[in-house]
């Protein structure tokens, strides 16, 4: 079973340690700061979060089975009342940033109830009647999308592939399946129904130092898309959390995961809120 703790422990001497928080049940307090929230991993402004770590577990249930050499996460969160931002943190001792023939990348999503899931979905994928959103960070998309994945080299003959550049949608899969967006966002209703969003609207940065990724997410907490998980100061929503290790060869479903929700908390804007 997924095990959540809070450490309670001395602040360290730098902000990639970070402080550390606690709270009094197992829960992700997402923090609220009025003069916005960061983008960059090593931003001076994650000092306000509490720092949560999440354990994981091997992906067990359905083949490909596996996973498991990433042990837990740690998560901060912090929100302003128009940003959720999430800083995910995760000790990995090579940053595999290419795929290719027996090459695999590093990766991590967060999942969340959608606002049509009349229950907690299935934390497993979700089903029919309780999809779930997914944002996931995958290390190949970031290095496409900073220029230096190496993607032509991989892939010859790939570059003279055209399109009419009016067709918006047919632009739009090359650029997803080119990996140019560090993030992308998904929707799942079960095993096997994993597709891609049609609108995105998730920012993700990430930087690996010292044998750890650091990944930043950050979206609005309404977007205006019915289908979006929508946030609110001072309610709880809740949230899954994988991670696959290129280095072990994890993909698709081997993976470490958490094995059931974790209430993510959002702290209220004012004294009466709280």
């Amino acid at each position: 079973m997924m095990r959540v703790s809070i450490g309670i422990g001395i602040i360290a001497a730098t902000l990639l340690a970070g402080p550390v928080g606690s709270e009094e049940a197992p829960g992700i307090r997402v923090v609220y700061v009025p003069d916005g929230v960061p983008f960059s991993p090593d931003a001076q402004e994650w000092q306000a979060a509490l720092v949560h770590e999440v354990s994981l577990s091997p992906q067990i249930i359905l083949p490909p089975n596996g996973g498991g050499s990433v042990q837990s996460v740690t998560v901060r969160a912090l929100h302003d009342t128009h940003y959720l931002a999430l800083r995910l943190e995760w000790a990995d001792a090579t940053a595999n940033q290419e795929v290719g023939v027996n090459r695999f990348r590093d990766a991590i999503a967060v999942g969340f109830p959608t606002p049509q899931s009349e229950r907690l979905p299935s934390p497993f994928m979700g089903d029919a009647e309780a999809p779930i959103n997914i944002w996931q960070w995958t290390a190949d998309f970031d290095a496409n999308a900073r220029g230096y994945g190496g993607f032509a080299d991989n892939y010859p003959h790939t570059e003279g592939v055209s399109y009419f550049p009016q067709d918006y949608e047919v632009t739009r899969e090359v650029r997803a399946w080119r990996g140019t967006e560090p993030v992308i966002e998904l929707v799942a209703s079960g095993w096997g129904t994993l597709e891609r969003k049609g609108t995105q609207n998730i920012l993700g940065v990430s930087m690996y130092r010292d044998g750890h990724w650091y990944v930043v997410l950050r979206r609005k907490l309404a977007t205006g898309n019915p289908e979006d998980t929508l946030f609110r100061p001072g309610e709880t929503s809740q949230i899954i959390i994988a991670v696959w290790d290129g280095e072990n060869e994890e993909v698709n479903g081997k993976k470490s995961i958490t094995m059931m929700w974790t209430p993510l908390i959002l702290e209220a804007t004012t004294v009466a809120e709280r």
